[in-house]
């Protein structure tokens, strides 16, 4: 039986490790040969808000993806339909059904992952309106030698269709947005007795991929995680890439850019370098979370609650223009008693609040 690790420096680097988790890239198998082989390069680009869902919507990112590096990503399907995808420093390994891709489990130099109960990673065809929501569970070792387990849940919503503006007026048509959430916990201890018990990590993950219809990949890819101990915020991270059409404009170009000043890339909390533009208190009231709210501007907003084990609850999404007097009430009446981790985000920017119900 293993033991719970109780080292603060190696949980501090286990956290880290998995809020630099590079995005995952999905492909259609049944769109590729056997033994087959096939690559993009992903460029990275900066973190935008993703903007409203919804039918016949038109994102104007002409100022919005400016790029300075990138990297290649390798896509290859054996003779039995396992798909690796192959990225710096990390490897994924895929499989299909009728309707859906699966991820088994990923390797990098650190850790390795085997999804005891299996992950879904995409549904297609991609039609406005599909979603699906189910339970996963990974069996994984860090550094060779200290297991971990992951629990949680993967919901997955075709929430948005329309076309995408980039730089010199050039559109992309027929688009569809996919928005996945992925709260889970992990825990140093795969004793399921201590599970209750145990301080464990938990993680929340939004993703915003863009797909066409006759792409096997993502052209934009965006993402916001934030990860937690022992349900105490540790910080979030953002990134975001683009593989777009060869004949597209891709990317507007920006004066720091111009002089040759690049971002500093790293994993600090992103949070402190976004204004408020959300203004909030929050009550309970039995089972009913009562939040009130003034914004400076126009914002989507998306609240999720979970438990500590990292089980997503339920989840919301509304857009609102800028104004005073809001509010919105999260009817919980189907929880268990207890405490519950109210994520808040606002065009990107992460709010976490402790609530007992």
């Amino acid at each position: 039986m293993h033991k719970y690790m109780k080292s603060n420096l190696f949980i501090t680097a286990l956290v880290l490790q998995f809020m630099s988790t590079s995005v995952y890239s999905q492909v259609n198998l049944s769109e590729m040969e056997p033994a087959s082989a096939d690559s993009i390069q992903k460029s990275n680009i900066r973190y935008f808000s993703p903007g409203k869902g919804g039918k016949n919507r038109t994102w104007d990112f002409s100022q919005k993806l400016g790029s300075n590096a990138s990297s290649q990503v390798m896509f290859m399907a054996d003779s039995t339909g396992l798909l690796s995808i192959i990225e710096p420093d990390k490897i994924s390994y895929y499989g299909t059904t009728p309707n859906s891709i699966i991820l088994y489990g990923s390797e990098t130099p650190l850790e390795k992952r085997e999804y005891a109960v299996e992950k879904i990673s995409k549904l297609f065809p991609l039609e406005y309106g599909d979603s699906v929501s189910r339970q996963f569970r990974c069996e994984g070792m860090y550094c060779g030698n200290h297991p971990f387990r992951e629990v949680g849940t993967t919901t997955i919503k075709v929430d948005a269709d329309g076309s995408i503006v980039l730089a010199e007026n050039d559109t992309i048509k027929n688009v569809r947005r996919v928005h996945t959430i992925d709260a889970y916990a992990i825990c140093m201890d795969l004793d399921s007795a201590a599970l209750d018990t145990a301080k464990l990590t938990q993680v929340i993950d939004e993703r915003y991929e863009w797909y066409l219809p006759y792409s096997q990949y993502p052209i934009i890819e965006n993402v916001t995680s934030t990860t937690y101990y022992n349900m105490n915020v540790l910080g979030t991270t953002k990134y975001a890439c683009c593989n777009l059409p060869e004949d597209q404009s891709a990317f507007y170009v920006t004066p720091e850019e111009e002089d040759g000043t690049e971002e500093q890339e790293g994993f600090s909390d992103e949070n402190q370098q976004m204004p408020d533009i959300i203004h909030y208190q929050i009550e309970t009231h039995g089972k009913t979370i009562h939040i009130s709210y003034d914004l400076d501007e126009d914002a989507t907003i998306t609240t999720i609650v979970a438990n500590h084990m990292g089980m997503l609850s339920m989840t919301r999404q509304w857009t609102q223009e800028a104004g005073q007097g809001y509010s919105v009430q999260i009817d919980c009446n189907s929880l268990r008693p207890g405490v519950y981790i109210l994520y808040i985000n606002v065009n990107g920017k992460v709010y976490s609040e402790k609530v007992t119900l």
